[in-house]
């Protein structure tokens, strides 16, 4: 996958162009299933196949106040996206100038025109607030020259999956539910960073400290059951919460990879999380914590004896 940054950069005929647009956060089954409409409509027709993002979200420009935490930042989406089969991922910047723009006048911009091709989700609008549904889309196309094909909805529990979805239920910190919804495990990808030492230091148990992108959703506080594919494939545990043991502080985010001795500083790690363990709550002594960390541990081993 060929990734763009201006329409301009896809030079030849308008009708070699089979296209999808959207947010695509998370990438998740509902997503894969017009991704994968999309490249089989390119191969089936000979057209190039196109996903358009926005970097950034557009409410991150129109209204920051309501931008979401994403459950893929920019650089996870692309690595989500790259393994779909797509031709090229185009990430316009997204802008006020775009915003305002109509429908017709964005698919225009973007080169889409007579014997194009669209491939959309069942619930997609576009245009300024969001103004042109599927039923003026078709309209356009007959107008335009270009067809398009509507992918049904993936459903889960009888209703459609969607991002909002996802993120509501890792908020709960039910990620057994998200890992059915998304296709996979949700994962945290963040650089190791220097931390104050204290699991390593007072309980014998080193955390490696993630530092993760400002707009990446986070989990419920708790401890999690995580795989940790690039190394050796290990699995351990992830502690998400603020200390409270020890007086509330920053949300912190930390891994403990059992069996290891590897110094991490400076790497990028990617976490699949797997299970919620337990809450994070306060104990009333660190010899109390110390018997849970414990406890959490021996539990987390047998279950990634089940993995």
């Amino acid at each position: 996958m060929k990734i763009l940054t201006s329409p301009g950069e896809l030079r030849g005929s308008t009708a070699d162009l089979s296209m999808t647009v959207g947010n695509f956060d998370g990438a998740h089954r509902g997503h894969q299933a017009v991704f994968s409409e999309l490249v089989a409509n390119g191969m089936r027709n000979g057209r190039r196949s196109v996903a358009v993002v926005f970097v950034p979200h557009p409410l991150a420009v129109i209204a920051p106040d309501r931008v979401p935490q994403l459950l893929s930042p920019e650089r996870e989406r692309e690595e989500l996206l790259a393994v779909s089969g797509i031709d090229f991922l185009l990430a316009v910047g997204f802008s006020h100038e775009i915003g305002r723009m109509t429908a017709q006048e964005f698919l225009v911009w973007l080169g889409i025109g007579r014997g194009s091709h669209l491939v959309l989700g069942y619930d997609f609008h576009m245009g300024c607030d969001r103004a042109c549904g599927l039923k003026r889309l078709g309209e356009l196309g007959k107008e335009m020259g270009y067809g398009f094909d509507v992918v049904a909805p993936v459903l889960h529990d009888g209703l459609p999956i969607s991002s909002s979805r996802i993120r509501k239920v890792l908020m709960e910190g039910d990620v057994s539910s998200a890992r059915r919804m998304l296709g996979r495990d949700y994962s945290l990808a963040g650089e190791v960073v220097t931390g104050d030492g204290i699991g390593a230091r007072r309980f014998g148990t080193p955390t490696a400290n993630l530092r993760l992108p400002d707009t990446k959703l986070v989990p419920a506080d708790g401890v999690y059951l995580i795989a940790v594919p690039s190394i050796e494939d290990q699995f351990g545990l992830l502690y998400i919460g603020r200390r409270p043991t020890f007086g509330k502080g920053e949300r912190r985010v930390e891994a403990h990879i059992f069996d290891l001795d590897t110094e991490l500083y400076g790497r990028r790690l990617v976490v699949n999380v797997l299970r919620r363990i337990r809450s994070d709550i306060r104990f009333s002594s660190e010899g109390a914590l110390a018997e849970q960390i414990l406890l959490d541990i021996a539990q987390g081993r047998a279950l990634a004896e089940e993995a």
